[in-house]
């Protein structure tokens, strides 16, 4: 790509109170070959820590959101308020982005109807991150339903999808302010809020790509949970986002509705076999322990003997 014609990214960073975690990422970013970039990061931290990491970096430009819980639509609408690239690149603070992450980035927006493109999440470790090939299911169904699959397989295609994932997506500036940035309804978890800004910029006409080449590295501790072993303000946060986003985009009708409880049908049900699993798990151990107990006392006798 001819450094002459490179659009600016800017690439915001929102953290907070994940100093070491903060520093990989930045060590990354900066490991980018890609020149025209402005490093951006909106600190949340209830303390100092990040603050120290950040005084490291002489090129981030730092905002400090203070007094704030989580609001994630908050720290990126910060981040966009003081950012000057054309292109505007999100990431969180535990996401490591991969070789050429910025380039294959910046080479989608070539084509002028783009309005978004994200890219490959990886959550598991080499080599077995790359046994899997295919091509990633991002989907918004009508009744307001969100399929999020097969984001990290291994893929060399480019594909239209409904939405992006909020660890590593961007977003053109002229597409953002069409739409008026991220909607702060979206509270607690904040889940929904990306995939919401999504389906508003697709609804004015903009393209959504993804794109395999653009990859990170991703590993969050909540993702090795159910889904329905999250403590219990985490699933009213789940079910009120879906339920906002559902009604807000395709209205209050019975479609709509019936589509919502469908999903939280099958949400049940997954749960229910997990609840069922644990159960069944917690008397085999007890029956495994009592046949153990026998194993040990007769290889007692036998050895006495």
């Amino acid at each position: 790509m001819d450094s002459t014609l490179c659009p600016l990214v800017s690439i915001i960073i929102i953290t907070c109170n994940r100093p070491f975690l903060l520093k990989h990422c930045l060590e990354h970013v900066f490991a980018q070959q890609y020149a025209a970039k402005e490093v951006i990061v909106v600190d949340s931290s209830a303390d100092d820590e990040s603050e120290r990491a950040l005084a490291l970096y002489a090129d981030v430009q730092v905002v400090r959101l203070r007094g704030q819980r989580n609001n994630m639509p908050r720290a990126r609408n910060a981040g966009i308020a003081v950012s000057s690239g054309d292109i505007l690149a999100f990431i969180d603070d535990d996401s490591m982005v991969q070789d050429g992450w910025l380039e294959a980035l910046a080479r989608v927006y070539d084509e002028p109807n783009v309005g978004a493109t994200g890219g490959r999440v990886i959550g598991t470790p080499e080599p077995y991150c790359d046994q899997v090939s295919g091509s990633p299911q991002l989907v918004v169904s009508r009744t307001g339903r969100v399929i999020t699959r097969d984001v990290g397989v291994v893929s060399g295609t480019r594909v239209d999808v409904d939405h992006l994932i909020g660890c590593n997506m961007s977003f053109r500036r002229a597409a953002l302010e069409a739409v008026g940035g991220f909607d702060m309804h979206y509270t607690l978890t904040n889940l929904r809020e990306e995939t919401d800004l999504c389906v508003r910029i697709k609804k004015a006409g903009w393209r959504i790509v993804f794109e395999p080449a653009m990859a990170v590295v991703h590993f969050s501790a909540r993702s090795l949970q159910p889904y329905f072993l999250e403590r219990p303000l985490v699933q009213f946060s789940n079910g009120r986002n879906c339920m906002y986003f559902a009604i807000k985009h395709f209205g209050l009708n019975p479609r709509t509705l019936a589509g919502q409880w469908l999903d939280m049908f099958r949400s049940c049900t997954r749960s229910a076999y997990f609840v069922g699993l644990f159960l069944l798990g917690i008397v085999a151990h007890i029956v495994g322990r009592m046949v153990g107990l026998g194993a040990g006392i007769y290889w007692m006798m036998r050895r006495c003997q």
